[in-house]
């Protein structure tokens, strides 16, 4: 595969020489080659076979010999159509919209038998023939894919009542599309859009006319390499546990609706189906599908207003590529009737994940919509964060960094990297790191207490020496939640009628006293955090309270004394801050610098960082997290 697709680029379909005829050969459209005898395969009718019928009277023959096959409906059962699985929002016209329409309603046999007769079957023709109007002039996309794929499987419905001329029409132009789409090569900076129509028609059409149209030998030969294409996308797009780059993850849907259908199809004509590996991939990725999946169904990281997942797409990729634990993970998170009649496991599948090839990680306290979810894309300097509690998204989009050195801001003069990954029944942590301009660094922590209940966000800025430095973090508040700020203190709630989530900014002083330091607010809809000091280093910790019914109660945090040597230490050190809400206690530690033997609230560390429950009033320490750097 030497072409490179690049939809913004590409020629009309039509106008684009065909694989065959780039190599010197010419390809015959199917309309003139069925005058052939090696066009037929011999499950083709016999004077197909033997006779150069002319190609109308060769059609109409075909449909009323045709053995009739299972609808892509039957093979994945849904109340609509399948083609409508992982759909891309706005990016069907109206002439392809009217054509999964009709697609949709020829799923049933009661639908084929009312489309087929008087004004009915006139108006079918003409929505396929409107659609192939416009189509012949498209640009290769996800658009053209969908119509292409729901054209074809509305040829194979209406049959003999389409005129010979439409049929064939059609036939010729998804397999001219479908050849041309094979030679795609797409390279890992694609965009998603474009990744899914390269799977739609250099995969999955071709797969489709083989399935449908298995009588004609050149749509039937097509299948091999077809699932060949799908099979070696699938291993080159995921990661080896079936999570592809963060670029590409709004494809992940649509990807696995696609694949899906595949598999289906593959399923049923028994002569194809995907290699060992790209099976493997697709059953992980079904897990990946389940793991990126928020509490209102909709995709982690895909903002306000995206689709929720329809319960018949997720009983087939758990029917077709799930285990029993994944369905039970499915069934907490959306409910029993999600999974049907599928066997599931007692123990759900693990749903915290991190992959730094993707730049992607998600943290979770469970598979309840109930539980915490934390979405992380690290793939761009401009992080991108989902956070999820209690049914409700509490922040959701692009999170901003702006830092000053003496009045001057620093860019980012590079791409995050991953510092520290970790997870066990305690916390999921993730801690990254990004360069900035002037050799300062940014380090970023985030902490999800899995059964304390609660996130961490902690940003430290590393300088190269000792200047005046201001750092900002701003997190989009999510949607139909207020910040109410506090009057005389620096926390603030997040309520939507009742509250939501407590704020608690640990390195500024819990009463307003001095704003020069810096201050806890919310503007322009996003919470922003700032804060300032005449030093070479700065901590920027976050503390949200997930627990409503805590979080409404008293609250209250101090910064500790950090000693060494029996010698108070400076913030450019070390810091230290405890945080109470309700009854319950923590203390934070981090080392700002080398690492020593300190002090901080009785108790003594030689770690880079330790997060502990504190029980007063004994004074113990229950350890929650403790990296020895």
């Amino acid at each position: 595969m030497s072409t490179i697709f690049d939809p913004s680029k590409e020629a009309p379909s039509h106008l684009v020489a065909s694989p065959a005829s780039l190599n010197g050969k010419a390809v015959a459209p199917p309309s003139q080659a069925a005058a052939r005898a090696d066009f037929w395969r011999k499950t083709a009718p016999k004077r197909l076979r033997n006779e150069q019928l002319a190609a109308d009277e060769a059609l109409s023959l075909y449909w009323s010999k045709r053995a009739r096959r299972a609808a892509i409906g039957e093979l994945c059962p849904a109340e609509d159509t399948p083609l409508r699985w992982g759909a891309i929002a706005g990016g069907t016209s109206p002439a392809t919209q009217k054509l999964v329409d009709l697609a949709a309603q020829l799923s049933s046999a009661k639908g084929v038998r009312k489309a087929s007769t008087g004004k009915a079957k006139q108006e079918a023709q003409g929505v396929l023939t409107h659609w192939l109007d416009e189509a012949k002039n498209a640009p290769a996309s996800y658009d053209l894919a969908l119509g292409c794929l729901a054209a074809a499987h509305v040829v194979a419905a209406m049959g003999g009542s389409l005129s010979p001329l439409a049929g064939w029409k059609v036939l010729d132009f998804l397999a001219d599309t479908a050849r041309h789409a094979a030679t795609w090569n797409l390279g890992a900076d694609a965009v998603a859009e474009h990744v899914v129509a390269a799977q739609m028609l250099g995969g999955e059409l071709p797969l489709t006319l083989a399935y449908l149209f298995s009588e004609m030998a050149p749509l039937e030969k097509a299948a091999a390499p077809a699932m060949a294409l799908i099979s070696e996308s699938i291993v080159e797009l995921l990661n080896g546990q079936g999570l592809m780059r963060a670029a590409h993850l709004s494809a992940l849907r649509p990807l696995l609706a696609c694949w899906t259908r595949c598999v289906a199809i593959a399923g049923e004509m028994k002569r194809v189906n995907l290699s060992k590996k790209a099976r493997r991939e697709f059953e992980r990725l079904v897990r990946q599908s389940l793991r990126w999946t928020a509490p209102d169904s909709s995709p982690l990281l895909a903002g306000e207003g995206a689709e929720p997942w329809p319960v018949d797409f997720l009983q087939a990729t758990l029917r077709l590529g799930g285990t029993a634990k994944d369905a039970a993970a499915a069934r907490v998170l959306l409910g029993k009737k999600a999974v049907g009649k599928l066997a599931a496991d007692t123990k759900s599948a693990e749903g915290p994940y991190n992959c730094e090839w993707a730049s992607l990680a998600v943290m979770r306290t469970g598979w309840s919509t109930g539980d915490a979810v934390v979405a992380v894309d690290y793939s761009t300097p401009q992080l991108r964060l989902d956070v999820w509690a209690g049914k409700r998204r509490l922040f959701g989009g692009a999170v901003t960094a702006e830092t000053q050195v003496d009045g001057k801001p620093l860019k980012a003069n590079g791409s995050w990297e991953e510092v520290c990954w970790f997870k066990d029944k305690d916390v999921d942590y993730l801690e990254l790191a990004l360069p900035l301009q002037g050799g300062t660094r940014l380090e970023r922590q985030i902490l999800l207490a899995r059964r304390d209940g609660f996130l961490l966000i902690a940003d430290h800025v590393q300088g190269a020496k000792s200047a005046g430095l201001e750092h900002a973090l701003q997190l989009p508040l999510g949607p139909g939640l207020l910040f109410c700020g506090e009057g005389e203190t620096r926390d603030a709630l997040l309520v939507d009628g009742e509250p939501r989530a407590r704020l608690m900014p640990l390195a500024l002083p819990e009463w307003r006293i001095d704003p020069r330091v810096g201050e806890l607010s919310y503007t322009g809809g996003y919470v922003r955090l700032v804060e300032r000091a005449a030093a070479k280093t700065l901590a920027c910790p976050l503390f949200v309270d997930l627990r409503p019914e805590r979080a409404a109660r008293q609250s209250t945090w101090r910064q500790l004394t950090v000693a060494e040597g029996l010698q108070i230490q400076p913030a450019d050190v070390a810091v230290s801050y405890r945080v109470q809400s309700g009854d319950d206690q923590w203390v934070y530690y981090r080392s700002q610098g080398p690492r020593g033997n300190r002090t901080f609230m009785g108790q003594n560390t030689s770690s880079e960082c330790v997060v502990a429950r504190f029980k007063a009033p004994s004074g113990k320490v229950d350890s929650l997290l403790e990296i020895e750097g």
